[in-house]
């Protein structure tokens, strides 16, 4: 401990080192930090050089990445003389990093769907509701078709093998309808796209 060591409140310690305040009652209960005389705040330089020392090399990566998605440098990084990067950010700027670092995030995400759509792999929603709706409904009348179909065959059927072929048939031409439909939604989505099967 030095005699002309400044103490400083949790708070502003937090803000030196880049951390939450209640990073700070950790650090103390980890003994990471000095205390000041009487154990009312904290002596910058000398708590600044103990969480150096006592830094965890494993997370140097982490804390790296972190610094660098605040846009500030690390605690211990540059020079002394700078006080302005020992203050805390205002409200305003984390309000501004905020936004940008959305921006990014919104414009990396619509740079994947760019490429998506590219590739194909993306359709436009009302082709696919209408390539989904049209196939349930032809679904739907080739199952409510079966019974007029089908009546006056199995009517005449005694043998239980042979009502059962009937049923698979006619149940195996309805589901080709469907596949049909959905075949002809995909090239029609290949053609739209600018792709060729």
């Amino acid at each position: 401990m030095t005699d002309n060591d400044v103490v400083v409140t949790g708070k502003e310690l937090a803000a030196y080192i880049g951390c939450r305040p209640s990073y700070i009652v950790e650090l103390k209960r980890n003994g990471r930090l000095v205390q000041a005389e009487g154990g009312k705040g904290y002596l910058k330089s000398a708590s600044l050089a103990l969480y150096e020392q006592t830094r965890d090399p494993a997370r140097a990566g982490v804390a790296a990445r972190h610094a660098e998605a605040r846009g500030a440098a690390l605690a211990g990084e540059g020079s002394d003389d700078q006080d302005d990067a020992d203050e805390p950010q205002t409200s305003d700027a984390k309000r501004k990093a905020k936004a940008l670092a959305d921006k990014a995030e919104t414009d990396a995400q619509m740079a994947q769907i760019e490429l998506a759509e590219k590739l194909g792999e993306l359709l436009p929603r009302a082709d696919v509701e209408q390539a989904i709706s049209e196939a349930g409904t032809g679904l739907r009348v080739a199952l409510e078709r079966i019974p007029d179909t089908l009546a006056p065959q199995l009517a005449a059927a005694t043998d239980e093998a042979k009502v059962r072929q009937l049923l698979w048939d006619e149940l195996m031409h309805a589901l080709e309808e469907v596949s049909r439909g959905f075949r002809a939604a995909t090239s029609a989505g290949d053609i739209h796209t600018g792709q060729d099967k």
